[in-house]
């Protein structure tokens, strides 16, 4: 077969054609298919531990459904005539809301340049999110954000960390695979929106987890990898750009952490949203994979990272996917039917689900009763059917076609439901206060930027406060590099870091059950 007339179809009906390449007896096809531009959610490194990298193949009027990462390459092009990309195997390069943010702050202190240009750069475990800003006007040019290139190493912190245990030079190819095919990338298109060039950058700010900041800067994880952890620093990095491979010399920040776990991302998200100007008690969860959560009350602040995992923001479910262009970002339930609403665009098909959308359905569906307090759907509802998934049966709801919600994801999203309430109520009964104590509950990440919060709080996610309590303040990370890139030296920074204590959840007992109490969700008339 002439391997130049493979086609492989992208989600949104796109098609790429595949030249014919000399392939090495051992390739994986999804290593092949990202040589070829068409890169895959490998988020187990390949190892063949998650779905993230199916692909549908097609060849003579008969399918099949693979592991890409556990597939030889050579074997596949030989016999097949179209490979398939679903969308939830697809790793794209536009999401909504990521790089949306605020910055609520009545002091701002002194600027540190008065021309030039600046890069701000929140570096999340999923996603990154980039500002450039123009130091004489104090305006935002452009914004972006792009999946974090190091996913194909691991969908969590835990899975990077040990990769750069077990492998010698581990550290140094996350830190190449984020700077080369993230970073990099994305300074280059901010300053081609921009129309500037890239030596017109004369200072940068970057957020984000320990383990993310000590990538880019190049030195070991080991230190994260057991208990006690024990990270390279936490206290503000001041390095040279060029040291870490951009052609130009500038200063680049690389901001100030709390703990292990619990990086610069939400400290200066604490900052930017406000929250460090006003009375407590106010409390901030910065959705991600590593969730991070904040609580400001009369004895300072606690504040504690949780291992929420990707499915808030779409990975490991079955038609799981970050907000962007024809993916379902908000759901109803009206007469029997479920009735969505799009990202991007009001009209056109579906083509996956985000983690905004899957909340809804926890709660519209508790309370129609076709999901019990423990997530199982209800087998006599006509909704329910039996699906494939995988070599597997499973029980799913259909909204739309090929585009579902099976029993295993209900089970996904209460773990990563527990983690985050479970965090928050350990903090809050800690500090002593109850739910209704908060002034305030700040909800942070691209996640947060499509959540309904009456549906969060009937499910448990978020505390049970008034609707008006809840703010939802986009990419606060983003939001307080920004501020930090023009003014370096704010008061309110060193406050928090001296008062805040750092909680290690697997060293407190009562976050088990906190974590055990919110697997479930609720009765039906509460």
């Amino acid at each position: 077969m002439d391997t130049s007339a493979i086609c492989v179809t992208l989600p949104g009906g796109q098609e790429k054609r595949l030249s014919p390449h000399e392939l090495g007896s051992s390739q994986s096809l999804a290593d092949f298919l990202e040589e070829k531009g068409v890169p895959l959610n490998m988020r187990c490194e390949g190892r063949g531990l998650c779905r993230g990298c199916q692909v549908e193949l097609e060849d003579e009027g008969n399918s099949q459904t693979i592991r890409a990462c556990q597939n030889n390459a050579a074997d596949i092009l030989l016999q097949t005539q179209q490979i398939t990309v679903p969308e939830n195997s697809w790793r794209d390069h536009s999401l909504h809301g990521v790089s949306v943010f605020e910055i609520d702050v009545k002091s701002t202190g002194k600027s540190r340049h008065d021309t030039g240009f600046g890069l701000a750069i929140d570096i999340g475990t999923t996603t990154l999110a980039a500002a450039l800003w123009d130091f004489s006007t104090s305006e935002c040019l452009a914004h972006s954000s792009n999946p974090n290139p190091q996913a194909r190493f691991g969908d969590n912190v835990v899975s990077r960390i040990n990769f750069s245990i077990e492998r010698e030079d581990g550290h140094r190819m996350l830190q190449e695979t984020l700077l080369k095919k993230g970073i990099f990338p994305m300074a280059r298109e901010l300053c081609r929106k921009a129309g500037i060039q890239l030596s017109d950058i004369v200072a940068a700010s970057l957020s984000g987890n320990p383990t993310m900041l000590h990538t880019v800067a190049g030195v070991p994880l080991a230190g994260l990898g057991k208990y006690p952890f024990k990270p390279v620093f936490l206290e503000e990095q001041n390095l040279d750009s060029s040291a870490i491979g951009f052609a130009n010399s500038f200063p680049v920040d690389l901001l100030p952490g709390l703990g292990p776990f619990v990086g610069s991302d939400i400290a200066v998200g604490a900052l930017a949203s406000g929250m460090l100007e006003g009375h407590g008690p106010v409390l901030l969860i910065d959705f991600g994979t590593n969730g991070e959560i904040l609580l400001k009350y009369k004895g300072g602040y606690l504040a504690t990272a949780t291992a929420a995992g990707p499915a808030f923001e779409g990975g490991r479910l079955s038609c799981g996917a970050a907000a962007r262009d024809g993916i379902i970002s908000s759901l109803q339930f009206e007469n029997g039917n479920w009735q969505w609403r799009l990202s991007g665009y009001p009209g056109g098909k579906p083509n996956g689900i985000s983690g905004a959308a899957y909340v809804d359905f926890l709660a519209l569906a508790r309370e129609s009763g076709l999901l019990d307090t423990f997530g199982r759907m209800d087998r006599k509802d006509s909704a329910v059917q039996e699906r494939e998934i995988d070599g597997e049966n499973e029980y799913t709801v259909e909204l739309a076609p090929s585009v579902f919600i099976s029993e295993a994801d209900v089970a996904e999203l209460l773990q990563a439901k527990a983690a985050i309430a479970g965090g928050v109520s350990t903090l809050l009964e800690l500090a002593g206060i109850e739910a209704g104590d908060l002034k305030e509950v700040l909800v942070a990440g691209g996640f947060g930027y499509h959540l309904n919060p009456e549906s969060a709080t009937r499910v448990g996610l978020l505390p049970d406060v008034p609707a008006e309590r809840i703010r939802m303040i986009g990419n606060a990370s983003l939001g307080g590099a920004s501020l930090l890139l023009n003014c370096p030296r704010h008061p309110d920074m060193g406050g928090l870091i001296d008062r805040c204590k750092v909680i290690e959840l697997n060293q407190v007992p009562e976050f088990e059950d906190h974590f055990t109490d919110a697997l479930s969700l609720g009765s039906l008339d509460e």
